[in-house]
C-alpha cells in the first residue's frame, strides 16, 4: 500500500510493507561493515538478518551502498509548526521562557502539534533516520504528547519541566513520560536549582543533558559538575573545553547546520583532536529540516575547512555515536542475528563514503528496513 506523507496527505515516493514471512531476501552492493566497506550482499528473513558476507547475490531487491540506518541525536522536531523570523536572534528565538518558539507552542493546538511531529518525523525516516533524541518542552504534557507517537523514527524524549526552577513532584511527572531530561542552559537556570534537578534525574537513573556554550562561553566546570549524559552544541567552548568533555567521557552534540544560521562555527575538528565522542543533530525545525544526510553533508564540509581530510568519522557520528546516547548497543555495521535495521542507498559510482557524506541526497534512499516493517524510495 501506499505510504502517505503525513503533512500532504499525499502518496509519496515510499512504499510500505509489512510482510515476506519465511523466505530469504537479498539487498547487495556496498556494505558496511565493522572492517569497512566490501563488495558484498545482506541476506534477512522475517526481519532478522541472517548473514552479511562478500559476493552479489542475483535477485537482490535493492541494490547500491548498504549501512545501519541514521541516529539524529538532537532536535526540537515540534519547532516544525513555528514561522520563522529572520530578524530576530538566536535567544529572541529559542530561549526560554518569552523565546518566539515558547510562545507559539504554547499557543498551538494538540492536533496541530500532532501533525508537526508526523510532518518532521516522516522527513526523517524518508532520509534513513530510524531514531531522534528529541528535547521535547511542554512539562509531563508536552513529553506525553511526542512519546505517544507510534511507528518510526522512534523518539528518544528528553523532557523539560514548564518553568526554569526545580519542582521535584513536575519533574516526577515528566519523566513519566519521557526518557529522561534536557535542558536550556546554565545561563537560563540558578545553579543550585539546576544543581538540585541533575541530581534528582540522576538519582532516577535517567539521563541529563543540558545546551552549552551555544551562544555565549559558558563555565565548562559548573556544565560538568552536573555530570551531563551528553552536552549539546559547545559551539563558542574552548579546546581546554572540548579535551574536558573528553576527559570525563561526556559525549558532544554538534549540530552544524543550525550553528552557521546564527553566525556560529561548530569547532569539529578540535573536537576530534581533542579525542571527544561527537554524535550529530539537526537541532530546532523552524529552520533546520531534521534532515540527516544534510547534515553529515555540512559536517564532512566542515572538516575539510578545519584541516581534516578524512570525512569517514561523519559516518560513526550519524550512526554509533547517536546510538551511545540512547544507550543501545553502539555499532556502525549489521549482525546476523539482529533486527533489520539499515537502509540502501543510491551508489554514485565513486568512493560509497564519500558518496554517503558528501553527495548523498534526499532523492537517495532506496529502501529502509526497520525489523520487518519497510520503506521503498528512489526513481
Amino acid at each position: 500500500m501506499s505510504y502517505k506523507n503525513p503533512s500532504t496527505g499525499h502518496d509519496d515516493i515510499l512504499k510500505y510493507w509489512v510482510g515476506y514471512e519465511g523466505a530469504m531476501r537479498y539487498v547487495s552492493g556496498k556494505v558496511l561493515t565493522e572492517e569497512g566497506f566490501i563488495d558484498g550482499h545482506v541476506g534477512f528473513e522475517d526481519g532478522i538478518v541472517m548473514e552479511v558476507a562478500e559476493g552479489d547475490i542475483a535477485g537482490s531487491e535493492a541494490s547500491g551502498i548498504v549501512l545501519p540506518t541514521l541516529v539524529n541525536a538532537h532536535t526540537h522536531i515540534a519547532d516544525y509548526l513555528v514561522p520563522v523570523d529572520l530578524s530576530l536572534s538566536l535567544e529572541e528565538l529559542v530561549a526560554p521562557p518569552d523565546g518566539l518558539k515558547h510562545r507559539m507552542l504554547h499557543l498551538v493546538s494538540e492536533e496541530e502539534l500532532k501533525k508537526a511531529f508526523q510532518a518532521a518525523r516522516s522527513i526523517m525516516l524518508r532520509r534513513g533516520c530510524s531514531r531522534f533524541v528529541d528535547f521535547r518542552e511542554g512539562g509531563g504534557k508536552g513529553a506525553m504528547a511526542l512519546k505517544k507517537q507510534r511507528g518510526w523514527p522512534k523518539p528518544f524524549v528528553m523532557g523539560r519541566p514548564l518553568a526554569l526552577r526545580f519542582d521535584p513532584e513536575e519533574v516526577e511527572a515528566v519523566l513519566q513520560h519521557a526518557d529522561g531530561i534536557g535542558i536550556s542552559s546554565i545561563s537560563d537556570w540558578d545553579y543550585g536549582e539546576l544543581s538540585d534537578l541533575a541530581r534528582f534525574v540522576h538519582d532516577k537513573g535517567r539521563p541529563f543533558a543540558i545546551h552549552a556554550s551555544e551562544r555565549v562561553r559558558e563555565d565548562i566546570d559548573k556544565v560538568l559538575d552536573l555530570r551531563p549524559s551528553f552536552v549539546v552544541h559547545m559551539t563558542m567552548a574552548r579546546e581546554s573545553d572540548l579535551e574536558a568533555c573528553a576527559e570525563q567521557r561526556v559525549p558532544i552534540v554538534s549540530c552544524p547546520r543550525s550553528n552557521c544560521f546564527f553566525g556560529g562555527t561548530s569547532p569539529l575538528a578540535k573536537m576530534l583532536r581533542a579525542g571527544a565522542t561527537v554524535a550529530l543533530g539537526t537541532d530546532n525545525a523552524m529552520f533546520t529540516l531534521p534532515d540527516m544526510l544534510a547534515e553529515m553533508e555540512s559536517a564532512a564540509r566542515l572538516l575539510r575547512q578545519q584541516g581534516v581530510m578524512d570525512v569517514s568519522p561523519v559516518l560513526s557520528m550519524a550512526n554509533e555515536n547517536g546510538k551511545k546516547l540512547l544507550r543501545e548497543r553502539a555499532t556502525i555495521a549489521m549482525e546476523p542475528g539482529e533486527p533489520c535495521d539499515f537502509m540502501v542507498m543510491r551508489s554514485h559510482g565513486g568512493d560509497p563514503t564519500t558518496d554517503l557524506v558528501l553527495r548523498g541526497s534526499s532523492a537517495d534512499p532506496l529502501m529502509v528496513c526497520l525489523g520487518r516493517e519497510e520503506w521503498r524510495g528512489g526513481a
